[in-house]
């Protein structure tokens, strides 16, 4: 008790040095704090319980890290947790309980849960605070999205600002979404569709593209008395597929038509098995029509533009960092964020026709030409004018 007294009493007579020793103390237990959090967010620690390769259960870091969403760098708590601190803290909750049953279930346990989750794992208002105007600013007026230290990319995310950047449509508003014709407002109000209706297993395993236009084609048999655009009526969809073919659609690049599409040759020509649900030809198509040396043109085209497009995502996210450091250093960079979004919605006009540049070859390359260009010249000009 004597000892007690006599530590306060020495406390009493060095109370500023105290006072700096229990401020050091919380900002020191506070910067530890948040660096675990840090470290237990990242896709690297969700790897440890999910360390599969490929798609599907127990795979989900590795289907991430190769999907469009990794690319872009939307990682697991920008999907898992709800926007705001409230929501940080909520899934960091989730996770202490995943932790626990990590620990303590079987792993059939397991993989039944991962193959049956929850509806509301990632609800609509998630997908739409990223993917729309509407969506990001009526949850913000809703939630204070408090922030006292950057945890992720999600808390960032202001619209259209974000979505612009990253060359994405307001999915809400706009009616030409990953190189098709599809209005997501007419869908959801119309029908009542959600997001995961269509979008189920996007990330972690997600369907072939044969698998989506099937599922497409059959509700539009269904309702084929409407205005629902039929298997045969390609151009009313495929926008992106036409423009490609035709030589148009890209930003400040001229282009003429391609060789079927100047041959008078129609979709279903070389598109042979969409009757019997497969939509996508190969290098084998190419012989109904012509000697067996047009495979091997068929798949120098598909080769050689989707290594280039490969070198160009590579290419983007460099241009996209470097933009951002220069916004953070308050330099004006608002004409290099114009020049990127062109090229971007360039970029993605080749990557949504799909075939990687069989369609019209001289143009997919012309494109991608322009898209490596400003890119370059981007880089070129933060170097020069900082």
């Amino acid at each position: 008790m004597a000892s007690l007294k006599n530590f306060f009493a020495w406390c009493k007579r060095h109370y500023l040095l105290v006072t700096f020793l229990g401020v050091l103390f919380i900002v020191v237990f506070g910067f530890v704090n948040i660096q675990i959090l840090h470290m237990t967010s990242e896709p690297e620690f969700c790897h440890m319980c999910h360390p599969a390769q490929g798609f599907g259960p127990l795979a989900e870091v590795d289907s991430w890290e190769h999907s469009a969403h990794g690319e872009a760098g939307v990682s697991c708590l920008d999907c898992h947790g709800r926007p705001g601190v409230v929501g940080y803290i909520k899934a960091k909750l989730g996770g202490l309980k995943d932790t626990y049953m990590q620990l303590t279930i079987s792993k059939e346990e397991k993989l039944k849960i991962l193959q049956n989750p929850k509806e509301d794992l990632v609800p609509d208002q998630q997908c739409l605070f990223c993917h729309s105007d509407e969506g990001n600013q009526s949850y913000r007026k809703k939630v204070r999205l408090m922030k006292i230290v950057r945890m992720r990319l999600l808390d960032d995310v202001k619209n259209p600002e974000f979505r612009m950047h990253k060359g994405l449509p307001d999915i809400l508003t706009d009616t030409f979404v990953g190189g098709t014709h599809f209005d997501h407002a007419m869908h959801r109000e119309a029908f009542d569709f959600k997001c995961r209706d269509c979008h189920f297993g996007l990330v972690h395993n997600p369907s072939t593209k044969t698998d989506r236009m099937n599922m497409c084609v059959a509700c539009h048999k269904e309702n084929e008395d409407s205005e629902a655009p039929q298997v045969a009526e390609c151009q009313r969809c495929h926008e992106a597929q036409y423009d490609m073919n035709k030589g148009i659609g890209a930003k400040d690049v001229a282009g003429e038509p391609g060789l079927m599409w100047g041959n008078g040759i129609g979709c279903q020509d070389c598109h042979t098995g969409v009757a019997k649900g497969v939509y996508r030809p190969t290098s084998e198509t190419c012989s109904n029509c012509h000697d067996e040396s047009y495979k091997e043109i068929f798949n120098d085209w598909a080769s050689e533009t989707k290594a280039e497009i490969a070198d160009l995502r590579e290419l983007r996210i460099t241009v996209e960092d470097a933009l951002k450091d220069a916004d953070k250093k308050k330099r004006d960079t608002k004409a290099h964020w114009e020049r990127y979004e062109k090229a971007l919605y360039n970029f993605r006009l080749v990557r949504n026709d799909g075939t990687n540049g069989v369609h019209n070859h001289d143009y997919a390359q012309a494109i991608l030409a322009s898209v490596k260009k400003d890119f370059n010249a981007i880089l070129n000009a933060l170097e020069q004018s900082w």
